[in-house]
């Protein structure tokens, strides 16, 4: 399951574009929390916090200087579209008992019989949309890849999860599959066309023979 990191945070009165760009200009990123039933808290958050949530999936401590603690996941993290910097964070405060919808990285275990059959093993589903409390949310969903023979596919209804975990996406959607070597059809391709004029030559002169 995952882990609980923990960071430093400070409450912050002003907001808007030019003040966020002042924060950005001095190493530090804005960020909200959204409440249900309740007002949203506006944060500001030193690089060096940022950096830990970077590829971190699950919750996290807010621990503000004004020793307020808030448990939260963070649902979005919008990033400098050259540059990735963080340029804002969304965090969602939840509570132990209560079942959050996330996204985690799906990583393929293992190595596919198909695989010494000339296929190529193909990942079509990079994220899964999950729904579990927020003590369960895995850092990442692993897919155990070694039996999957030649043209074969792993659907999301195949997924072997926790206790407690659901997936919200379709069971059918393909998670990965094991595809034919491209060469094989490439292959084809100039044969077939190699024997048109053969065919053609024969059917020239089964003319001549009958004229």
């Amino acid at each position: 399951m995952s882990n609980v990191i923990s960071i430093s945070v400070d409450k912050r009165e002003l907001t808007g574009t030019s003040n966020a760009r002042r924060m950005r200009r001095a190493g530090i990123v804005p960020a909200i929390v959204y409440s249900h039933g309740s007002a949203t808290t506006h944060l500001s958050i030193k690089d060096d916090s940022v950096r830990k949530l970077q590829g971190h999936v699950g919750m996290v401590e807010l621990n503000c200087a004004c020793g307020e603690k808030k448990t939260a996941i963070v649902k979005e993290i919008q990033v400098h579209p050259l540059s990735l910097a963080a340029l804002h964070i969304d965090f969602l405060e939840v509570k132990a008992d209560e079942i959050v919808t996330v996204v985690v990285p799906v990583e393929c275990v293992g190595e596919p019989a198909g695989l010494r059959q000339g296929g190529q093993l193909e990942l079509v589903m990079h994220e899964l949309e999950i729904k579990c409390l927020p003590a369960q949310v895995p850092e990442v969903i692993t897919v155990e890849v070694s039996a999957l023979a030649l043209d074969q596919a792993f659907h999301i209804k195949d997924l072997v999860l926790a206790e407690g975990i659901k997936a919200v996406a379709d069971p059918e959607l393909i998670v990965c599959h094991v595809r034919a070597p491209r060469t094989t059809v490439e292959e084809a391709a100039p044969e077939a066309a190699a024997d048109e004029p053969a065919a053609a030559e024969k059917t020239a002169d089964a003319g001549k023979e009958k004229a």
